[in-house]
């Protein structure tokens, strides 16, 4: 019997026949979605045949991700994902999903995210010492191998090999790319032939080799190696004292390698981005720096004290986060003033909301006091989301803030980043939203001083 048809939910503009809205949401992704809440509160879109509805309203938005969470699963994105994520937190839902989150409780202490900026302070200062003065740094890419550093020293520590390392800078990004585009293509087309499903597979199998490898090798030692991630996952139990599985250490540690190391490497690349183009940011994040570290480096227990830089990561979020995410409807429901059937795919983007400017005017301006005590910030339930909300809201979410600002202490604290004149610097969604590149000249800090007195 098939399901009613939704009651309520706009069209989008723009659909093609059979592909449906895939051509807006591949070539101008940010833009087709920001057009859409002056189509309504949800509006319908097409991937491929499939229909999604768009959340584009904060209150609908909480309405979908708090108090109505158990009505919902994880919809399209993470069903195609589960071929990367397997049953992991990124793709289970309801009672599951509770139990794992309260097994992996253990991985996120505070001794662990202490543990975290220790390798995140380390690893940053080591790459920064690296730099030579006047000489043009591909910063994205640094960050993306930074990034894919101290995540896998967090899980592995001293695990890890140069080889393993880098398998896995080699083959995440072509993982991390293809899944956003299953989601939006007709399904089957994954079963094809093509260059790009043949390299996901050899990605897949290449670094489920590695992570393999590593939990066996630990396993059989019978240790707790050195109170890293890893560790922590291996010695966790569930509601009745089991163990997890090595399927479901696998699924963990290849989420928590996505999660901790592609969205990390692109909003440090936007962070450093519009900290030194904007000379007046930059001098606040410095003198903050001098204030609180007084020439030394950070530790876990200064990140509460950068008050300005924890707002510029806060921006940094607001202003590049992902493009969307995606539920799926368990039962009839109500969206708003929009009915939906139980098998509606659903999406709501924190792009669209954090772009909106009923909620943060010029939304379009790098603003870090828009979180200061003064600011306006997420003064609107629903309409800042950078790490979801409810049930879901990212498990790692402090280890993530804290890392981010250990990481632009320790890079703001030794050079001055300049970015090339000439250089134009394009935002490109995919997973997440990154930069087309981003070269800047690392100048030494004690520049800034002659500068502002010359």
């Amino acid at each position: 019997m098939r399901s009613p048809s939704p009651v309520g939910a706009a069209g989008a503009p723009g659909r093609w026949p059979v592909v449906g809205h895939a051509p807006a949401l591949i070539a101008r992704r940010l833009e087709f979605l920001s057009s859409l809440p002056s189509v309504g509160q949800v509006v319908e879109v097409r991937l491929g045949p499939i229909p999604a509805y768009v959340v584009t309203d904060p209150a609908v938005a909480h309405q979908l991700l708090v108090p109505g969470d158990r009505d919902y699963d994880r919809g399209r994105l993470m069903t195609k994902a589960s071929a990367w994520f397997g049953d992991s937190l990124l793709t289970s839902y309801g009672t599951a999903h509770q139990q794992q989150r309260r097994s992996l409780r253990s991985a996120f202490t505070n001794e662990q995210v202490a543990s975290h900026v220790d390798h995140v302070r380390d690893s940053t200062t080591a790459l920064v010492e690296s730099w030579t003065a006047d000489e043009v740094l591909a910063v994205d890419e640094q960050m993306k191998d930074l990034a894919l550093t101290n995540t896998a020293q967090s899980l592995f520590s001293t695990d890890l090999t140069a080889a393993n390392l880098e398998s896995l800078r080699l083959h995440m990004p072509a993982l991390f790319k293809s899944v956003l585009f299953r989601t939006i293509l007709p399904s089957g087309l994954e079963r094809m032939p093509t260059v790009g499903n043949f390299r996901f597979k050899k990605a897949m199998r290449s670094l489920d080799g590695v992570v393999g490898t590593i939990i066996s090798a630990r396993r059989a030692r019978g240790e707790d190696a050195h109170g890293d991630l890893l560790g922590s996952l291996l010695a966790a139990q569930d509601d009745h004292g089991h163990g997890l599985s090595g399927r479901q250490v696998r699924d963990h540690v290849m989420t928590m390698l996505v999660a901790g190391s592609e969205s990390t490497a692109a909003v440090l690349s936007w962070a450093l981005y519009e900290i030194f183009r904007n000379p007046d940011i930059a001098r606040r994040v410095r003198e903050e720096l001098a204030t609180v570290l007084a020439g030394r480096a950070p530790a876990a227990a200064d990140v509460s004290s950068l008050t300005y830089l924890n707002n510029v990561v806060s921006e940094t979020l607001r202003r590049y986060p992902v493009p969307f995410i995606m539920r799926r409807t368990l039962k009839p429901v109500r969206l708003g003033e929009v009915e939906l059937p139980a098998g509606a795919e659903i999406v709501y983007s924190p792009h669209l909301l954090h772009h909106d400017p009923r909620w943060f005017p010029q939304p379009r301006r790098f603003d870090p006091d828009r979180w200061s005590p003064t600011g306006h910030g997420a003064a609107t339930k629903g309409c800042y989301l950078p790490f979801g909300a409810g049930a879901h809201v990212c498990i790692g979410k402090k280890m993530a803030l804290v890392g981010l600002t250990t990481t632009l202490a320790v890079i703001c604290s030794h050079w001055r980043l300049e970015p090339v004149a000439g250089q134009r610097i394009r935002e490109v969604a995919t997973g997440t939203v990154h930069p087309n590149r981003m070269p800047m000249i690392p100048r030494r800090p004690a520049a800034d001083a002659r500068e502002q007195t010359g």
